[in-house]
């Protein structure tokens, strides 16, 4: 199918060769060897894509639901050999949100690269978990999640990459960073790596804390009102997850959600 464009799906540029098939249980999207295209996905539950030899594929994901709604969805991708996964995610809203992205590195040289941003208020719940499973020698991926908590909300990264005993020179990644607005703010941080080679380049991290003192006394100092200050601190740690997007409309949309979220 070409120019694939239902509810919650749309790809750019819309004439863009990919294969779909679609079964009761799940969508299946393949990007044929050499193609390059995004792909928007606003709220489709259950997603498998494949990535051919030398495809490149943008994936933007979005959950935005009412205050009491409850979500889940499965991304499950296969990347072969030289081709790149880049994903962009925004949990932006819901009672209870669960987010979960398999990826199989199964070519050599395969790129992956997972960032996310969830903004969490009142008593919402976030959850994010991954995998990635190098499976081929030469893969590289990069994982960067962040999470912002207000009230008594809670939010969970849960995120695992496996190196295979046949993935030399593996080079991987993988950081979480979470703050807390409030001190009934709750965030669990559980980056792991799993390492079956020996010839590989891994690491792995998260922080979780709240606005720095330091920071926020700079500004103050410079005559910015506190309440500005915090605001203008929210603003700069969210923007660097939103700022990945290179979709102007789809960047612009993210900034009023964080705006209309913590009034920043």
């Amino acid at each position: 199918m070409v120019g694939l464009k239902t509810k919650n799906l749309s790809v750019l540029p819309p004439d863009a060769p990919l294969q779909v098939d679609e079964t009761s249980e799940t969508l299946r999207i393949r990007v044929p060897a050499g193609c390059k295209a995004s792909l928007i996905d606003e709220a489709e539950s259950r997603l498998t894509i494949t990535l051919a030899e030398n495809a490149e594929l943008t994936y933007y994901k979005l959950i935005q639901e009412a205050p009491q709604a409850v979500h889940q969805s499965f991304l499950e991708v296969q990347i072969q050999r030289h081709a790149a996964f880049r994903s962009h995610v925004f949990l932006l809203g819901g009672g209870q949100i669960r987010h979960t992205i398999h990826v199989r590195m199964e070519g050599e040289q395969a790129e992956c690269v997972l960032n996310g941003l969830y903004l969490a208020s009142g008593e919402e719940k976030m959850e994010t978990h991954t995998l990635i499973d190098h499976i081929k020698p030469h893969g590289t991926s990069r994982e960067f999640y962040k999470g912002i908590l207000d009230q008594k909300a809670q939010g969970l990264f849960d995120g695992l990459i496996i190196v295979e005993k046949d993935a030399q020179k593996t080079d991987a990644s993988q950081t979480n960073k979470n703050l807390l607005l409030s001190s009934t703010a709750r965030a669990n941080s559980n980056p792991e790596l799993k390492i079956l080679a020996n010839d590989v380049k891994c690491k792995h991290g998260s922080t979780i804390g709240q606005i720095s003192p330091d920071q926020l006394f700079y500004m103050r100092s410079r005559g910015i009102p506190e309440s500005q200050a915090r605001r203008l601190l929210v603003y700069a740690f969210a923007s660097e997850m939103i700022n990945l997007v290179d979709h102007v409309p789809l960047r612009e949309k993210l900034e009023q959600a964080l705006f209309a979220k913590f009034h920043v």
